[in-house]
């Protein structure tokens, strides 16, 4: 073997293996504003590639034995980057109507748009798995097949870490998702016309394809009229939407719930999210004069600013900690939620990471933590977390958290009661909006909610908050709920069964 060509075949297998692994990421956020990034979404996808990866294999030694040829195997990434460059308008094409997000879709839109969306990976994948069993039926000799297989696998895995760290880390969140499939597009396509040479005459005008895309396909990538901003960062996919009655609130990934909102003049409107209620707990600790809260999952600061703005100047002793682990969507609740730098103190990390290595006490930790919209991170579920949270707790102290849920006898609100109770000695439930938002509240000594009479006099403006939440608080009562623990904890399977029925009900 040439020493030259021996080089060649390593550069070619380097970036035909970071290629497949950039486009698997793609994939994952091409997903995400649709379906999220739950576990079933990518265990999914990671075996449909694996499936697809496993068919090229065997069809690219087939193909090897039958026809080895160097020309051969410069047209498969070419062809393979062409459909890559197709993936953005299909995938879009796929998802029109899937306008109404995956909480209010019927379930036969939902699977048929996943299924499509998954086939259109599926054909740039198996092509270039073919790559390596063609690679090495064309080097191999008799006396050197382990060697030069070894060593190409070895260079194609390197090219799938750098694939999978530069896309991650760098492409998508400097410049996207779609811009990212046209770059590994360009890659392949220019990795054939490079072995090709002169035999190359027609494929500069697969180039058309991935560069048309990066200079005309525009727009946002969830459709929407209200959307005033959009972006990917390094954990999910952001968008701001700008309501018609001035409001502004924040979604990622697939949109089945807003994050954080912002309304004119800061207003409240109790019944209609649960925020408000949050505002409640500082009048219900055995603190008056000086509280301390931790607000993990902070979103864009909505519970920060509103605590600031409108307990702080009751209890002018009121200090937030705000821990959010996506620093962007930090920065867009200054940007665009009127969030103020002084509402708290912010700190960047994954919630229970910080719990754990902080040695600061608190009276008040409010736990709203959705890594994927709808998707409650399990590690925040469970006995261990609590235990920490109460660890971290000052005398009178009191924990709530958000769940959504349908109903507080369904399985995941269940679950997650069962678990606190077995670290609190008094939980309670409230459902505290319209929608699907129940509070959890824990607490190690007897807690009853701020009468609306008196808080007509120590916040006025709390007055009707308090007035919805005080006929609605009460005990909560486990029901043989799953008791979650890090080893244990399918949160987001009993989050999945719970929209499917629920899906599966509006179908009927």
């Amino acid at each position: 073997m040439r020493a030259s060509t021996n080089r060649g075949a390593h550069f070619f297998m380097f970036f035909t293996g970071g290629a497949v692994m950039a486009t698997e990421m793609c994939a994952s956020r091409f997903l995400a504003p649709w379906f999220g990034t739950s576990t079933i979404v990518w265990s999914v996808l990671i075996a449909v590639v694996l499936a697809a990866m496993s068919v090229g294999y065997w069809l690219g030694g087939r193909l090897a034995d039958r026809r080895p040829s160097w020309t051969v195997l410069y047209w498969i990434p070419a062809i393979a980057g062409a459909l890559i460059a197709l993936i953005p308008p299909l995938g879009g094409l796929l998802f029109a109507r899937l306008s109404a997000g995956i909480m209010a879709t019927p379930v036969n839109i939902i699977m048929l748009a996943f299924v499509g969306v998954v086939a259109v990976f599926v054909p740039p994948v198996l092509l270039l798995a073919m790559v390596s069993p063609f690679m090495i039926r064309l080097l191999a000799r008799a006396d050197n097949t382990g060697r030069t297989a070894g060593s190409l696998y070895a260079v194609s895995t390197l090219g799938s870490i750098a694939g999978t760290l530069f896309s991650t880390l760098v492409t998508i969140p400097l410049l996207g998702t779609r811009e990212t499939l046209f770059m590994v597009s360009g890659v392949l396509i220019l990795l054939g016309m490079i072995g090709l040479r002169k035999k190359a005459r027609v494929m500069p005008v697969l180039l058309v394809l991935p560069l048309a895309g990066w200079l005309v396909y525009d727009g946002a990538v969830r459709q929407n009229e209200d959307v005033v901003h959009e972006e990917e960062s390094i954990y999910q996919y952001l968008q701001v939407q700008r309501r018609s009655d001035g409001s502004t609130i924040l979604v990622v990934n697939e949109g089945g719930a807003m994050q954080s909102i912002a309304r004119v003049d800061d207003a409240l409107h109790p019944a209609s999210t649960y925020y408000e209620s949050y505002l409640l707990l500082p009048y219900m600790t055995g603190s008056s004069e000086e509280i301390d809260v931790l607000v993990i999952g902070s979103g864009a600061g909505t519970i920060p600013h509103w605590l600031a703005v409108h307990v702080r100047p009751d209890i002018p002793g009121l200090r937030t900690d705000a821990v959010e682990i996506d620093a962007r969507v930090t920065e867009l609740g200054y940007q665009w939620f009127n969030t103020q730098r002084d509402d708290a103190r912010m700190i960047i990390s994954d919630g229970r990471t910080y719990i754990e290595n902080t040695s600061r006490m608190y009276d008040i930790i409010i736990t709203d933590t959705y890594s994927n919209q709808i998707y409650i991170p399990f590690h925040l579920t469970t006995v261990e977390y609590f235990t920490e949270l109460r660890a971290h707790l000052n005398s009178g102290g009191v924990v709530a958290m958000n769940v959504n849920a349908l109903s507080e006898d369904s399985d995941l609100i269940q679950a997650i009661g069962t678990t606190l109770c077995e670290v609190f000695p008094l939980v309670y439930i409230v459902h505290v909006s319209n929608d699907y938002n129940f509070m959890l509240i824990a607490s190690e000594y007897p807690l009853q909610a701020p009468p609306a009479d008196s808080m007509a006099v120590w916040n006025p403006v709390l007055e009707e908050t308090a007035r919805l939440f005080e006929p609605i608080f009460k005990t909560f009562d486990p029901k043989d709920g799953l008791i979650l623990t890090d080893n244990r904890a399918p949160v987001e399977f009993l989050t999945d069964m719970m929209i499917i029925h629920e899906a599966a009900g509006r179908a009927r």
